[in-house]
């Protein structure tokens, strides 16, 4: 999978990434492309390529359910937050736009935030007919965001 841009970075490419989990089976990156108005939105990508979430063997369920259940807690503890969804699509017709699985985690306290956890791929449109601010993480400040969750990790019991 030399095209896959998940693929490039769980291989050899994560010195321009924010790593904020690992486990045998999955990375959890910050998406450096956008946030919320609370703070960073998470990707856990399996490290084998799956072309999307239905493809994940059975056998992986369980802990991916807990690294969605890690990061969740600690994105409540870091960013002071209730709300958080949680969000994939399964092919294009769904809006999937890199063929590698992903599931977003974005944290939420507003109905910005909402709107955003509906729409992440609004940021992916080459001319983006809504607007909200510049999301885009600067490098300091994905470090930063990433940096609270990864406090907040070693505290969580799963």
């Amino acid at each position: 999978m030399n095209k896959c841009k998940f693929c490039q970075i769980i291989n050899s490419n994560k010195n321009d990434e924010e790593v904020v989990f690992e486990t045998e089976n999955f990375i959890v990156l910050t998406d450096k492309y956008r946030r919320t108005s609370v703070g960073a939105i998470c990707l856990i990508i399996p490290k084998m390529h799956y072309k999307n979430l239905l493809e994940i063997p059975k056998e992986n369920g369980n802990e991916l359910l807990e690294v969605i259940v890690i990061i969740s807690k600690s994105m409540q503890n870091a960013y002071k937050c209730n709300g958080i969804r949680l969000w994939t699509a399964v092919n294009r017709e769904a809006g999937q736009s890199i063929f590698h699985s992903h599931i977003h985690i974005l944290p939420c306290k507003s109905i910005k935030d909402r709107f955003i956890a509906l729409f992440p791929g609004i940021y992916d449109l080459p001319r983006k007919i809504l607007t909200f601010s510049n999301n885009r993480l600067n490098k300091k400040k994905n470090f930063e965001l990433a940096e609270k969750i990864r406090q907040e990790i070693d505290k969580i019991n799963v």
